[in-house]
């Protein structure tokens, strides 16, 4: 059995921020990593699933950005090319 390995390259935003992120999410047989480029840097957050990956590498931007940036529209198509 070959094993599973996800790998999406991804831009998020929002309306009422004047930014936004550049995001790589990996999955390796279940274990999730997302790398979020915040201005320059690189931020890295691990978690059982996609989302809580995203979200601890977002995390340095405080809960309101964080909340924002997770609701955009655009990773309604992307949790539908993942599988988690």
């Amino acid at each position: 059995m070959r094993p599973t390995l996800v790998s999406v390259n991804f831009r998020i935003g929002a309306p009422q921020l004047e930014f936004w992120v550049d995001v790589r999410l990996r999955s390796f047989e279940g274990r999730w990593l997302a790398v979020a480029d915040i201005a320059g840097d690189p931020e890295i957050g691990v978690g059982p699933n996609a989302r809580g990956a995203l979200a601890a590498s977002l995390s340095s931007l405080g809960p309101a950005v964080t909340a924002a940036l997770m609701a955009d529209p655009q990773l309604l198509g992307i949790s539908s090319s993942v599988i988690d």
